[in-house]
């Protein structure tokens, strides 16, 4: 038969219709609330997830940050004690607070949210084995199992005290709940986890991890992953024991009813039902990104462990709920030193320094031209080590993916935008390579390239010293042209590249290191690391406000005329509609 199953969130009765076999002796009820993709959104934020300014609060517009998220986990739980909280990665990295307190200010934060178990994301490794450690110990120490099913760290000298647990087992009223977690395998090459720590297929390491769990009599099983939707669902259905998995990385939104917010579109569902081929089901989920929403799932299980019911949505924590006391007190440190510095003004644009996903990720845009040109000038300005050169530097390249915000016309710029800007704190490196290894990489800036919105990546490279002309009505061989300028030479001019010739970039060392796709031939020489990228920004800034960097024709692309008019279609409709609300970002 169907029943209801009903309660409360901002004040808004939600009913949820679920599939129902009526209540046996036996049944069993567990309530999981969760987030994921926080990306160090502490504070509240305007409803993109950008700065939360004082017309926003004043008219109790801005939603999220992490005193909401704990107070709205503190009612629930005063009307479902065993109500279990848990975080499927990625609180790192996002905003200033991150790259000015590292891991510093998430350990403290976190500590004290009230998290049963977590998994990691990607984002937990951008700063290396030495930042995680501290974190790690942190959360042993605050009773929060972090669990890595598809991890093993005996190898990274700075994580062997911290090699995570291959699963975890909870008892609620005399019922076994067996807990795996993972994060996506493309960690390795896509942060920065050093060469010693291990990534496993997340089926494969379930596989072996559930065995262990049903032999201890274990008959519910979650897992927290950090692997996006689509991931998720093949995982749930390749392991039958699998019953609910709180999922992360793709910033899903899933929504059952009326949206509470106009601009999130659910993707689908609240929860997602996995309709298996021996007839169990399973519930996948995520709860958006940002803090936005407080994930709670509501399930209904049998005498024998299997999904019967369940209802449920993401909670939007608008302004209707309360910021807990205490929380406040925790962050209040942090952002008053934050503060002062993120209000420092530093220079000025006459422009708009545009920013949307899909026009830096597919084609050229001026703030990508800005941040190349800004990597460039950098080494430019340092002494040559062959005096008759003006340079050592031919060029410098961008991957459009750390490019996070935009910056308003005729605007002050300040540190905070910067480091909004770029908040991946990556440093900046040199490459000394051919002709060739340029061509290939190049080649690998278009590989996935696609003008759907959905499948636009964020390899796509914005450069300076470079004009690059792609062919993307060929399947592969994309690149049809490239020229860079000379640097030992008297006037800087721009030649085509020369298949055995040498030549000298600036990047950043997440692409050096293979982030994105790139992979360099051991012939590659990578230098010493440099500045911190937003570093570099900064000093352009200084030196050349009011900034106007136009749009020149660095990269030109010939499209099918298909995707010629999309491209087109959407950035017109960009520019016409765009308000251009700084702070706004999105973490993939």
């Amino acid at each position: 038969m169907m029943h209801r199953l009903k309660y409360e969130a901002n004040g808004i009765l939600l009913v949820t219709l679920v599939s129902l076999i009526s209540c046996n002796e036996g049944d069993f009820n567990l309530t999981i609330l969760h987030t994921n993709d926080i990306h160090a959104h502490l504070e509240e934020s305007n409803k993109y997830g950008g700065t939360c300014f004082p017309d926003l609060k004043n008219k109790s517009e801005c939603v999220g940050g992490v005193a909401r998220i704990v107070q709205k986990v503190k009612e629930i739980r005063n009307e479902t004690p065993d109500a279990l909280f848990v975080n499927a990665g990625d609180f790192f990295q996002g905003t200033p607070y991150y790259t000015l307190f590292k891991q510093h200010v998430i350990s403290e934060i976190m500590s004290v949210m009230g998290y049963d178990y977590a998994c990691l994301g990607n984002h937990e490794f951008d700063d290396g084995p030495e930042n995680l450690a501290p974190f790690l110990e942190k959360m042993n120490n605050s009773n929060i199992t972090v669990i890595g099913t598809n991890t093993d760290f005996s190898k990274e000298p700075a994580l062997q005290a911290y090699n995570l647990v291959k699963s975890a087992i909870k008892v609620i009223q005399g019922k076994k709940i067996g807990f795996l977690g993972a994060v996506i395998p493309t960690t390795k090459h896509g942060s920065s986890p050093g060469p010693n720590v291990e990534f496993f297929d997340e089926i494969e390491a379930f596989r072996n991890e559930t065995t262990n769990l049903t032999n201890q009599n274990v008959s519910i099983i979650v897992a927290i992953t950090h692997s996006g939707f689509d991931r998720e669902k093949d995982i749930v259905n390749s392991i039958p024991e699998i019953d609910i998995l709180v999922g992360g990385h793709t910033n899903t939104f899933l929504y059952t009813g009326q949206r509470p917010a106009e601009e999130d579109k659910p993707e689908g569902d609240y929860p997602y039902v996995v309709n298996r081929s021996d007839g169990s089901q399973a519930l996948v989920v995520q709860d958006f990104r940002f803090g936005k929403y407080l994930g709670r799932l509501d399930v209904m299980f049998n005498s024998t462990g299997h999904v019967v019911s369940w209802g449920g949505n993401p909670i939007l924590l608008n302004a209707s709920v309360a910021e807990d006391e205490n929380m406040r007190t925790v962050l209040e440190p942090f952002k008053k030193n934050l503060t002062q510095r993120m209000e420092e003004v530093i220079g000025s644009t006459r422009v708009l320094m545009e920013h949307k996903d899909d026009i830096c990720r597919m084609q050229e845009c001026n703030l990508g031209n800005l941040i190349a040109d800004a990597y460039f000038e950098y080494y430019v300005n340092l002494n040559t080590t062959d005096p008759p050169a003006w340079s050592d530097i031919n060029g410098a390249v961008v991957n459009a993916g750390s490019i996070r915000t935009a910056l308003p016309s005729f605007y002050n710029v300040t540190w905070g935008d910067v480091v909004t800007t770029l908040p991946y704190g990556n440093s900046l490196v040199t490459l000394t390579l051919t002709g060739t290894d340029l061509w290939r990489m190049f080649e690998n800036s278009v590989a996935k390239y696609n003008t759907s919105k959905d499948e636009s990546k964020g390899r796509f490279l914005q450069v300076s010293g470079f004009r690059v002309q792609y062919d993307l009505r060929n399947d592969d061989n994309r690149v049809r042209a490239i020229e860079v300028l000379c640097a030992n030479c008297s006037v800087p001019i721009y030649e085509h590249v020369g298949c055995e010739k040498t030549y000298k970039i600036v990047t950043a060392d997440f692409i050096a290191r293979g982030g994105d796709g790139y992979q360099f031939a051991n012939s590659v020489i990578v230098s010493d690391v440099g500045p911190i990228e937003y570093e570099a920004l900064e000093k352009y800034i200084v030196k050349t406000s009011p900034m106007w960097t136009p749009n020149e024709g660095r990269i030109t692309i010939s499209w099918n005329e298909t995707d010629k008019e999309a491209v087109q279609n959407y950035t017109r409709m960009m520019r016409d509609n765009q308000t251009c609300t700084k702070g706004v970002c999105t973490m993939i």
